[in-house]
Formats: structure tokens, sequence, C-alpha cells
């Protein structure tokens, strides 16, 4: 009887109040935007993006996730069941800096001190240039909806995934990331001068390829060649996916 209770008091728990890992990406207008802090509110945990931007956090039903980065506006998202079904793909805010009026006044200049300053401003600047370059430097092309081409792109895994058996092993994010970092020929200059992709894009193209279910056998140095011929076509659909994007901004 009591075993039998226990049972109806589990089956009686809300779907919203399960835990589970949501997933996702954070992109700003230019980039996809690494370093950020991501809240769980409800639950009182945290974690940061990676270098791609990418997160992993525990959360449930009707959580709400804040966002915060330094040169960033802050936002706040309430997940709902779709929030669970893919990657998500989250857009930040540029903070627009704003000079406040200055008042003069013949009060003698106090000398600066150095100690009314927050102790670790330097420290997060320092680690912000480090890891967010893109936000000192000018964007590849105004015209570009990174947000909206990662959302398509994400769309694509879940679609392409289903047509796969369990046993086929496709290529990652992270088996390019490594190839590109080591290979003496697949590295960032081949991605920049021979596949035209933009610095900046490198991470997208990556997920790109990754939604195209490159079987990871042809990472072998045997299959090197059939694997660049492949990378090249997804470069050319890679780019045409860019260039429709851009052209549709601009006519907006």
């Amino acid at each position: 009887m009591q075993k039998l209770l226990l049972l109806t008091a589990f089956t009686c728990i809300p779907s919203f109040a399960i835990s589970q890992q949501i997933n996702g990406r954070i992109y700003d207008h230019e980039s996809s935007v690494k370093g950020a802090k991501i809240s769980n509110i409800s639950k009182n945990s945290f974690t940061y993006s990676n270098e791609q931007g990418d997160f992993s956090i525990d959360a449930s039903i009707q959580d709400t996730l804040k966002f915060t980065s330094l040169f960033h506006e802050e936002k706040k998202l309430i997940l709902n069941k779709n929030s669970f079904e893919e990657k998500i793909v989250v857009e930040i805010k540029k903070m627009v800096n704003t000079l406040d009026e200055v008042l003069l006044t013949k009060d003698i200049e106090k000398p600066f001190n150095a100690e009314t300053y927050t102790a670790d401003f330097g420290l997060q600047l320092k680690n912000d240039m480090k890891n967010n370059p893109h936000l000192y430097s000018p964007p590849p092309s105004g015209n570009l909806d990174l947000v909206k081409i990662a959302g398509l792109i994400f769309k694509l895994f879940k679609t392409n995934k289903k047509q796969e058996s369990t046993s086929f092993i496709p290529i990652t994010h992270k088996d390019l990331q490594t190839l590109f970092a080591t290979h003496k020929l697949m590295n960032k200059n081949l991605l920049k001068n021979d596949f035209k992709i933009p610095e900046a894009y490198i991470p997208l193209f990556f997920d790109f390829c990754e939604s195209k279910n490159i079987d990871s056998k042809l990472l072998s140095e045997a299959n090197n060649f059939l694997l660049l011929e492949k990378l090249f076509t997804c470069s050319e659909e890679f780019l045409v996916l860019v260039s429709e994007n851009e052209e549709e901004n601009t006519k907006q």
C-alpha cells in the first residue's frame, strides 16, 4: 500500500517540475558571445558560455534564465516546452554607452583615488577583450542576421538526425574545431582564403557542417581528400545561406 501511494505521488508531479538540461547559444548582432553568464533564477544556479557561445544548464519549464555580459544588456527568458525540443538561440543586445550631462563647478578637483573603483573591473575588461575580440573591431557585415541563420541551422539538427541509424556517428562542431586547430592543410587560412568564410562566422560554419551529418569516418587521414571535398561543398551552401540572408535584410 505504501509503495502504491509513493508511485501515485510521483506520477502526480507536474511535468514542468522535472529538471532537465537545456542547451543553447548566445549571439549579439555581430557574433557569438563568449563568457556570458547564464543564471537560472528559479534554481539559483549559473554557468558561462564557452568560446562558441554555447551553454548548458539544468532547468524546468517555467524557469527563468537571466543572461548577463559586461558589454551587453541584461536579458531574461522564461522557458516553455519548446525550449527543450532543440538548441535555443538567444540574442542579447550590446550596451549603448551614453555620457551623462556634466555640470561645471568651482569646487577644487579631488585627487584620483583608485580604491573608489571596482577592484575587478580592469580584470573583467581584460578578460572580455580576450574572450570577445569582435566587440572591439568592426563586424564583417552589417546585413547578416546571425541569430536568424543560427536558428535555421539548429533546426536542421532536429530534421537530419532522425534520418540516420544509431550506428552512424557524425562529425561534430568540436571535431571540426580540433581538426582545423591541428591539421597542416585544413586550418584557419584554408577557411578564410579558400572557403571564403569570414573568421567571425567560422563557429557558425562548423555548426552548419555538423547539421549536414558528415560521416566521422572521413576524419581518418586516408579520407582527408574526401572530407576536404565535402567541406568545400558545405562552404558553398553556407555562403549561399549567408548571401540570401544579407539580401533579405537589405530589402527590409
